[in-house]
């Protein structure tokens, strides 16, 4: 259940989990032939200040395996890398790469991605009950606003999430489960009133076209601007017209009520 966070430098050995899904991983963001859309992700890969961590969400030490496990796992790592990001450089991401797939294989499919993305939301409510830091003053409660973002640790960071399930959305799928969370400052100066901006996000998006099998999700946006919300943009559909759930489902909790999860986790 470790969330032990590395560098893409240490690499593990070819046979072990861990080091196949750092191969995967690594290899999609660098293949020329076919370019990976987020390049501010290959930029960091490139950098060296990538990170990644490694949850095995099978294990058999925990009286509740799957989300729970993960969930831990989870914030383990979000906690070494929220107190190391902003050291290791603007261009940086933490890569959360899950051995199983919190719980039993959904197979393939619209179902399998409905079940993903439930496990998704079940797993981020999770690692945030296990947040020990306020949530920031300046980022709204309400996932509606446009200026919302996930925050762990006191850093507001955009998530992205990868499955086996997607297929036609190839930018969104993987072998493995996969977290990516991208802490806000990346973005700074990247705003889309910004040229910088304006041309990162058209190369994103052209290469989206090239890169999916399905246009690019009209759900994408500018953080801040009007009728922008972050949390439909962390798990993408896999079909074209696929509607988002009415309402985020993650909620902020009050700090006494994730002060008691943890008091009841240590107990």
């Amino acid at each position: 259940m470790s969330g032990a966070m590395t560098a893409p430098a240490a690499r593990r050995a070819s046979g072990d989990w861990k080091g196949r899904a750092e191969e995967i991983f690594t290899e999609r963001l660098l293949d020329e032939h076919a370019p990976f859309p987020c390049v501010f992700g290959v930029d960091a890969l490139r950098r060296g200040t990538l990170r990644f961590a490694f949850v095995d969400d099978t294990c058999a030490d925990t009286a509740d395996p799957g989300i729970e496990a993960a969930a831990r796992g989870t914030a383990e790592a979000l906690a070494r890398y929220a107190a190391e990001a902003p050291a290791i450089g603007r261009r940086t991401s933490l890569v959360v790469l899950y051995r199983g797939a919190l719980g039993p294989d959904p197979g393939a499919g619209p179902a399998a991605v409905k079940a993903y993305q439930d496990r998704f939301w079940a797993l981020l409510q999770r690692v945030h009950e296990h947040d020990r830091e306020p949530w920031p003053a300046e980022i709204p409660r309400d996932p509606e606003s446009p200026t919302w973002e996930f925050c762990f640790a006191g850093t507001p960071m955009f998530v992205v999430v990868n499955t086996p399930a997607h297929e036609r959305r190839r930018s969104r799928g993987l072998p493995y489960f996969c977290i990516t969370f991208q802490p806000r400052f990346v973005f700074e100066g990247l705003e889309g009133t910004s040229f910088q901006g304006r041309n990162a996000r058209r190369i994103i998006r052209g290469r989206l076209r090239d890169f999916d099998d399905v246009p690019p999700a009209p759900v994408l946006g500018d953080y801040g601007t009007d009728g922008n919300r972050e949390w439909t943009q962390y798990f993408l559909e896999e079909e074209e017209g696929t509607a988002v759930p009415p309402r985020c489902p993650f909620s902020v909790r009050a700090q006494k009520a994730r002060d008691d999860v943890e008091s009841e986790g240590e107990a």
